[in-house]
């Protein structure tokens, strides 16, 4: 087995090799003219703006956060884990259909304003962990409209599932079990 897996290793970069030697040392045409023109501009770029935009795409986005600066809130001590409280009945039907297009977004919506509400009002209680409805349809309907997309996709709200698994761990730090 050991040398099946190594000769099949061998084979794949044998194969990889030649499809390299077989390329020109020409750059490949550039298939959008919006590319072409970001290129220019990157060239034409003074230093300051090379560095600030070196930084930025050096940028830590991982999803490690410091908790050690939070600190326990006063309503930690009535906190109730998310799991246990009711979602609202619109919620509870996006549950139980979830193939319906634009359903993860508007779960990926409820989930963000849920742990940004918990920070900012520092209630652990499930009046501060289940949004209304019409507080995440609003949203929704404001993040298409910047999109300009009839129907939001896991892609458009991507950013937003990212934003609530960093802030889980404050929400967590601060009052609990979320």
């Amino acid at each position: 087995m050991r040398r099946t897996a190594l000769l099949s290793g061998l084979v794949i970069l044998g194969l990889g090799t030649m499809g390299l030697a077989q390329t020109s040392g020409a750059p490949p045409d550039l298939p959008e003219p919006e590319l072409q023109e970001l290129l220019d501009r990157q060239a034409e770029m003074s230093e300051a703006e090379r560095k600030a935009e070196e930084d930025f795409l050096n940028l830590d986005l991982s999803s490690d956060v410091d908790v050690s600066s939070v600190e326990r809130v006063p309503s930690a001590d009535q906190n109730q884990p998310n799991r246990t409280c009711e979602p609202t009945p619109e919620m509870n039907a996006n549950l139980r259909r979830s193939n319906k297009p634009g359903d993860r977004a508007y779960r990926d919506i409820a989930v963000y304003l849920s742990t940004t509400n918990v920070i900012a009002t520092q209630d652990c209680t499930c009046a501060g962990k289940i949004i209304p409805h019409e507080t995440v349809v609003r949203f929704e309907d404001r993040l298409r409209r910047e999109l300009d997309v009839d129907v939001l996709t896991p892609d458009h709200t991507r950013g937003l599932y990212e934003a609530y698994e960093r802030q889980i761990k404050i929400v967590d730090a601060m009052c609990g079990e979320y």
